[in-house]
């Protein structure tokens, strides 16, 4: 009897032993996996170069802009040594093989960049041979949107470029990422004019035109509970700028609305 209390407590104890080592490995991997984009340079130098060397610029597609000389190429980096974790990744063969462009059609005849993590958009002028970056600092473009009118197209007509950017560490993980928040711009057809129209704090999550009024409705998630997450915990919000002036987006619902609207509904079981 005594044999076998002794063999149950070690096997327990492997069993246990084993059980923890799997949890560690899920955690980590998780961890890592969450832990996708721009990671920021740190202190230790001799790292950071090494990371610097284990870089390569990637290229996408090329867009010509409409009713400009101006070519769009997306342009991103991945990391040699750990490409799947590196987070600026490009597509790979079966991707490519699966669609021919990186760009698709969207709404109100805009098209959106897909491109895995985007870090930068080169514009190209075919005429001048002119070429400058869009950003001149580290960030995600995860959002994208350009006009592009054919002939047949005879509805109302843009001239901007819309783009969601995540270009600080807003949780304060040491990375830049989708899970940070994301700042919205509007910009002329050259991307030289670049202004906010989204306030701090907040993630893009669809917009819309107002073709009477000339103006940008958004709806936005902000970090509502203050936890240094966007999901679907916080309480979202509807803005609305000029498209002709734009500035930082205005609600369109005030609080007493809002207040209102929770008392109605507190009443629902």
């Amino acid at each position: 009897m005594r044999n076998k209390l002794i063999l149950g407590i070690i096997v327990g104890g492997v069993v246990g032993a084993l059980l923890v080592l799997i949890f560690l490995v899920f955690v980590d991997g998780k961890t890592n996996k969450n832990r996708n984009g721009i990671q920021l340079v740190t202190t230790d130098s001799t790292k950071a170069e090494e990371a610097k060397n284990q870089q390569v610029l990637v290229y996408g597609d090329y867009m010509d802009l409409d009713s400009t000389d101006y070519l769009l190429i997306p342009l991103g980096m991945k990391t040699l040594e750990n490409v799947e974790n590196g987070g600026l990744r490009s597509k790979n063969a079966d991707e490519y093989s699966a669609t021919t462009s990186e760009f698709r059609s969207f709404k109100y005849n805009f098209y959106a960049l897909s491109f895995g993590n985007c870090n930068n958009v080169i514009f190209y002028n075919k005429v001048t041979e002119e070429t400058h970056l869009l950003l001149q600092q580290p960030a995600i473009i995860s959002q994208f949107y350009f006009p592009y009118y054919d002939e047949e197209y005879k509805g109302d007509k843009y001239w901007f470029i819309l783009m969601g950017i995540h270009e600080y560490d807003s949780n304060l993980d040491g990375y830049i990422n989708e899970d940070d928040a994301e700042k919205v711009y509007l910009t002329d057809l050259s991307g030289k004019t670049m202004i906010p129209i989204t306030p701090d704090g907040t993630q893009l999550v669809d917009w819309f035109i107002d073709a009477k009024t000339n103006t940008i409705l958004m709806k936005i998630r902000p970090d509502s509970n203050k936890d240094l997450k966007f999901n679907y915990n916080d309480e979202m919000e509807i803005v609305k700028t000029s498209i002709s002036e734009p500035s930082i987006a205005k609600a369109i619902i005030g609080k007493e609305i809002k207040s209102n609207i929770k008392k109605i509904l507190k009443k629902i079981k």
